[in-house]
């Protein structure tokens, strides 16, 4: 299992307020809720047992017991360590095994939050879209441009822009079998929010690829893909363990294509080699 402290910081905003208080309290007092029953801790903090039990299931645990293990097995570390990015004068090696395990983390997490109902009826969608809209801004619009490039070599009419005013005046001549598909961390970006907009207000399909389901744009979106954020270090070098949840969302999205509409998509894929080729055999001299 990830870290627990990381599955919890990861998992709160998406809790109930209860859930959340309780997910702050266990990570500021982790050796008293180690050493305590699960009655113990209803009485520290007010929450009923039922709501302590919930809390354990949704952050992947069997019960409290298993919370109080998970949580014994950080020996008991103020922060999680991969929450540093790294220390003044730490050589190489170090540095390699810290990202590897900050990298694991958000990827087990990321893997345990996709729904795959979800992922399969977006899948179904997306092969019947005649036009679809990859969009997002700073580093959500890199995964973005990913997600375009890959289904772009899939065959699909899809685009990409990281340009508000073109991406409104596209979705203005979309139809309501088309898709628009927006990324964001946090789930607050004004653009993003302006275009689910204009894009509800055509009646296109809108999907929405957040670490937070509960916000208001989450919520007007017709399908929300959940990606992950354990939070980045207090030196940031920028946005990495949330591109690489939203990254592993997409593969998984792209893979789960290629399986169901296999004998479609090497097709498209030989054409794409194809014309490719003819470039690379250019430069080649051939």
């Amino acid at each position: 299992m990830a870290d627990i402290l990381n599955i919890i910081h990861s998992k709160k905003a998406q809790m109930p307020k209860k859930e959340q208080f309780l997910a702050e309290y266990i990570s500021n007092n982790i050796k008293t809720v180690i050493k305590s029953s699960i009655q113990k801790l209803s009485k520290d903090t007010g929450i009923s047992t039922a709501t302590i039990v919930r809390f354990c299931q949704e952050i992947g645990v069997d019960g409290f017991s298993e919370l109080k293990l998970e949580l014994a097995a950080l020996q008991l570390p103020k922060e999680p360590a991969e929450y540093d990015e790294i220390d003044i004068g730490e050589d190489v090696s170090s540095i390699k095994d810290k990202m590897a395990t900050r990298f694991k983390s958000v990827i087990d997490i990321t893997k345990s939050g996709i729904d795959e109902k979800t992922i399969s009826k977006l899948v179904k969608e997306i092969n019947q879209a005649s036009r679809i809209l990859a969009y997002g801004v700073g580093a959500s619009g890199l995964v973005a441009n990913d997600l375009y490039q890959k289904f772009l070599r899939l065959g699909k009419a899809i685009t990409y822009t990281t340009d508000f005013h073109i991406a409104a005046t596209e979705i203005g001549n979309f139809t309501p079998n088309d898709i628009l598909i927006l990324i964001s961390n946090q789930g607050m970006t004004t653009e993003i929010s302006d275009l689910l907009e204009v894009g509800k207000s055509v009646g296109i399909k809108t999907v929405l690829l957040t670490a937070q389901p509960r916000t208001a744009i989450a919520k007007k979106a017709d399908l929300v893909l959940l990606t992950q954020d354990i939070g980045e270090p207090k030196i940031r070098s920028g946005a990495t363990t949330s591109m690489i949840s939203q990254l592993f969302v997409v593969d998984v999205l792209v893979f789960a294509y290629i399986s169901r509409y296999s004998d479609k998509v090497f097709e498209n894929l030989k054409r794409s080699n194809k014309t490719t080729l003819i470039h690379k055999n250019k430069k080649r001299g051939k």
